[in-house]
Formats: structure tokens, C-alpha cells, sequence
């Protein structure tokens, strides 16, 4: 059985990632856990693990610290990187120091459970490296790395590259990926997979042809064809539409079909090889964002600005505007999708789960507050099978929006006072800080309203100002630690929200009619 730590300074995700998958089921052991990178080196060299999936990003060191520690010292381990941090580079300078895989939060099953699998089959292949010819030639590396056991067989990938007889000497190489245009391909499978795949052969086969010489087979897949091309020094800035894109169009005409084009880093550094595939394939799959015929990798300049605190506020003012009927309510979604698509940018599931997600979390306050019944469940199901089916995420974009529309409407029908609302959100706020300093403008904050106007609706709502409210939640604590602990006056009195032990026995006999004191002795 393999052995594997986990390591993330976010107690929560710990233990979603120890409950996310069945480790058992895979072969694997969790030995180890972590909250930092100081830690994580620590457990390392107590068990010695084989699987190492670990945060990028954390206290006292990072995780590429304990990769690159790890490398020095010439453990075994395969590294799966998860993190918040969207930046190529990021994921970039992980895989080049090694690391197996490299997952976006939130993470989703199925993809751990295949980065664990990638892992140990990088092990498993460790321990049989013999069966490997020449074991130190890079491009035969590459080859086995980048196919993972699919499409072609390494011995024949080697084979074709060796028969190009491409010099490396005075060019460069350029990872180039062509497939069928993303949305377009959807609609196919879905209608026949049969046909799907007759279609992709044949544009693969052609293109691969007309390319020989400039550009040779990596990997087949059902997405796209992923090749490396090698074209003259000199030529960086012209080769798309000086060899590719010519050929591109001729098939496309073809076979009356629209291709979508991706295009990577380009280096004469072989290390680099690696990273010129995967750049082209991100860059091929960027179509769900850019919607762009060719989108190439040089161009793509994302400012990774928007923190999850951003959006964590977006979702909030959206919700409030929800239940305020402000009717700029669309606008606040929108801005909520600009942050998603902002810090999801260049993957698909991950948008499309922040997407779902930041709609259950506001559905589900509505649904506390009543706002919504039975209604709301359908709708929740629709919309699940409607946003996966959106090939791009403009199309997405519209289908939040309808949601949100048909949402209104069902708001409108059900009809609770908005006022209502807003006085159970305040409420519900002070038993969650009643042992705070609290002034009329933090509450009024809260409902979104005017001090006057909170001041007023909540008497309205209650029957009673805010602040009786508040010191009547303070008193209900009173009593119960009065009940269940050996706690001096003073100490209890600073529990629930008082610094002077004169003003919190004051407040207590006028709504108890007895001191603190008094109360305890009636108890025994």
C-alpha cells in the first residue's frame, strides 16, 4: 500500500481532502498530515511517503520549497500541488521541478483521484524503469510522460520522431494543438460519437501529413492533436501564419468543419519541451473563455488581481440586492461572474463548480428566510443540467442571468416582506456577536438600510430597540453560564459583552429582579 501526507494551512480543506476520496480503495495510506511547509518537511521525514499532495502556497515555507528540498535530498515522492493561486507560473515551475499534477480549489473528485493514479503510476514505472529504453534520452522522457500511457505507444511515438529526422540544431520547437472547435465538438459527440471520431481521424491524419517535416505527433486525443513543431531561428514571429495556419484552413475547407487552433511556448532549450506542449493545450482550451479561432499562448496577458475576498464581497452585495428588490440586482451577478471568470480563468471545471456554488450558497439563504419553496429545488436541478451544458462561459454568463431573472419573479410570487428579511438577518447577526461592542450603524449596515430607517423597522419588526434586544441575548448567556460554570460575576460579565461588572449586574437585576449572585445561590 503507498503511503501519502496531505498538507494545507486551511483546517477545512485538510480535512475535505482526507474525506474527498477513497484512499483505501486506491492503495493508499494517509500517514501524515500538515498546516505549514515546516511541518510538512517534518512528517516527511518521519513516514517517508511515497504521495505528497500539498497546498503551493503556506506558512513558513512553500510548498515548491519542500519540493525542491525534497529533490536535493533524492526522496521518492510525487508531488500533486492544490492551490488557490490561478498563475501559469505557478503550475509552470511546479512541473518542471517534477511535481506530478497541479489542481485548482475547489477541488473536485475526480480530479485527485486521477492525479493520485498519475502518481502511482510514475511510481509503479520507477520501479520497472528498465523496461525503458534508453532511460537518459530526453525526448524518449518526454514522450512517456506527456502520452501517460494513451493514444500512441512510446515505442512507436520514438519511432515516428527518430524517422522525421528533424535537426534541433538552428531551430526552435513550438508546441502546436488543433482540434475540432471546442462548442462545435460537444454538439457532435452528443449527436454520434461514431461520426465524432470518424471526422477527428481523418483531420488528425491530414494535418499530421501536411505538417511532416515541420511538426511531429506527440499525442491523440479525443479533444485535439497535439504536436511538436520545429521551424527555423528567426521565423518566431511568422511560422503560425507562414506554416500553420495555411494548412489549418485547407483542411478545415475539407472537411466543412471549423478548427480551433492553440499554440504554445516556443524554446531551443530541450528541458523546455515539456512545457511547450502544455502551454499549447492550455492555450487550445482557453477557447471556453476567448471564443478565439487561434488563440496563442504569447498573447495571453491575465492580470491574476481578483482575491477570493473580492468575490467573497461580490456574492454578498449580490445577495443583499436580492433581498433589498434592488433591481441592480443583474449587475451585482455580473460582477460576481467577472470574478469567477477572473480567478478560474483557463479552467473550465473549476469556473463552472465557483459558478454553482456561489448560486447554492445564495439560494440557500433564501431559503432560510423562506424566501423561496418546493419551486427552488426544481430550478436548482434545471440549472445544474443547463450549465453543463453551455459549451463557453458567455453562454454560461446568459444562463446565470436567466436563472436570476425566473428567480425574481418566483420572489415576487412568494411575496415575504423584504423587511422581514433584513430584521432575521440583524438578528440573527447579534446572537453571533452579542459579546461585541455593537452601535446602530454596524446593524443598519447589515440590513443595508439608513440608521433612521433601521432604527425604526426593527421597533416596527420586534417590538423593541435594537438595544433591549441585544442585552436581552446577553442576559439568556448570562443565565446559562451562571448554570453550567464555576465563572466569577465579573468573568461571565465579560463573556457576554460587558467590560464594567456594574453595568452588566445592573442590566441583569432589571430583567431578573435578582444580582448574578443571587441567582447562582438559588440554583444549589
Amino acid at each position: 500500500m503507498w503511503k501519502a501526507v496531505i498538507a494545507d494551512d486551511e483546517g477545512v480543506i485538510l480535512q475535505g481532502l482526507k474525506k474527498l476520496i477513497d484512499w483505501t480503495n486506491m492503495d493508499v495510506r494517509l500517514v501524515g498530515e500538515a498546516r505549514d511547509g515546516q511541518r510538512l518537511k517534518e512528517v516527511m521525514e518521519e513516514t517517508d511517503p511515497d504521495i505528497v499532495i500539498t497546498d503551493i502556497m503556506m506558512p513558513y515555507r512553500t510548498g515548491l520549497d519542500i519540493l525542491r528540498w525534497c529533490n536535493e535530498a533524492d526522496m521518492h515522492a510525487k508531488f500533486i500541488f492544490i492551490s488557490g493561486y490561478q498563475e501559469f507560473t505557478y503550475a509552470k515551475e511546479a512541473l518542471q521541478s517534477g511535481a506530478v499534477d497541479y489542481l485548482l480549489k475547489p477541488v473536485a473528485r475526480k480530479d485527485l483521484e486521477d492525479a493520485v493514479r498519475k502518481a502511482i503510476q510514475k511510481l509503479e514505472e520507477q520501479n520497472t524503469i528498465e523496461i525503458f529504453k534508453e532511460e537518459d534520452d530526453e525526448m524518449y522522457q518526454l514522450f512517456r510522460e506527456i502520452n501517460d500511457g494513451q493514444g500512441f505507444e512510446n515505442d512507436e511515438l520514438y519511432q515516428l520522431f527518430e524517422a522525421e529526422e528533424i535537426d534541433f540544431e538552428g531551430h526552435f520547437f513550438v508546441g502546436i494543438c488543433v482540434g475540432i472547435r471546442p462548442d462545435l465538438a460537444a454538439d457532435m459527440i452528443k449527436d454520434s460519437f461514431e461520426r465524432f471520431n470518424l471526422l477527428r481521424f481523418s483531420i488528425y491524419n491530414q494535418i499530421a501529413q501536411k505538417l511532416r517535416g515541420k511538426a511531429f505527433v506527440l499525442r491523440k486525443d479525443d479533444c485535439a492533436l497535439h504536436l511538436m513543431g520545429v521551424f527555423p531561428c528567426g521565423e518566431e514571429d511568422t511560422f503560425v501564419e507562414t506554416y500553420v495556419m495555411p494548412v489549418v484552413q485547407q483542411v478545415s475547407a475539407q472537411v466543412h468543419t471549423e478548427l480551433s487552433v492553440g499554440i504554445g511556448m516556443y524554446s531551443t532549450d530541450a528541458k523546455q519541451l515539456k512545457n511547450a506542449y502544455k502551454t499549447a493545450k492550455f492555450a487550445f482550451e482557453l477557447y471556453y473563455f476567448e471564443e478565439k479561432p487561434l488563440i496563442d499562448f504569447r498573447d495571453i496577458h491575465k492580470d491574476y488581481t481578483v482575491s477570493f475576498e473580492d468575490y467573497a464581497k461580490s456574492v454578498d452585495e449580490a445577495y443583499h440586492a436580492i433581498i433589498a428588490h434592488d433591481e441592480s440586482y443583474l449587475e451585482k451577478i455580473d460582477k460576481i461572474m467577472d470574478k469567477v471568470e477572473a480567478i478560474h480563468y483557463g479552467n473550465k471545471n473549476a469556473a463552472l463548480s465557483r459558478v454553482l456554488y456561489f448560486v447554492a450558497e445564495i439560494g440557500t439563504k433564501l431559503f432560510q428566510y423562506q424566501l423561496i419553496e418546493g419551486d427552488y429545488n426544481e430550478m436548482q436541478e434545471k440549472l445544474q443540467k443547463d450549465t453543463e451544458s453551455r459549451k463557453t462561459f458567455r453562454a454560461l454568463r446568459e444562463c446565470i442571468r436567466n436563472y436570476y431573472q425566473n428567480l425574481w419573479i418566483l420572489l415576487d410570487n412568494n411575496g415575504k416582506s423584504k423587511d422581514k428579511v433584513m430584521i432575521e438577518q440583524v438578528k440573527n447577526y447579534i446572537k453571533a456577536h452579542y459579546a461585541e461592542d455593537m452601535s446602530i450603524k454596524e446593524l443598519a449596515d447589515v440590513a443595508c438600510v439608513s440608521q433612521n430607517y433601521f432604527s425604526a423597522l426593527f421597533k416596527k419588526e420586534t417590538g423593541q430597540n435594537y438595544k433591549a434586544y441585544l442585552t436581552s441575548i446577553r442576559m439568556e448567556e448570562a443565565i446559562k453560564l451562571l448554570r453550567t460554570t464555576d465563572l466569577k460575576t465579573y468573568e461571565i460579565g465579560e463573556k457576554v459583552g460587558y467590560n464594567n461588572v456594574r453595568r452588566f449586574v445592573d442590566a441583569f437585576k432589571q430583567i431578573y429582579n435578582v444580582s448574578p449572585m443571587e441567582y447562582r445561590k438559588s440554583l444549589i
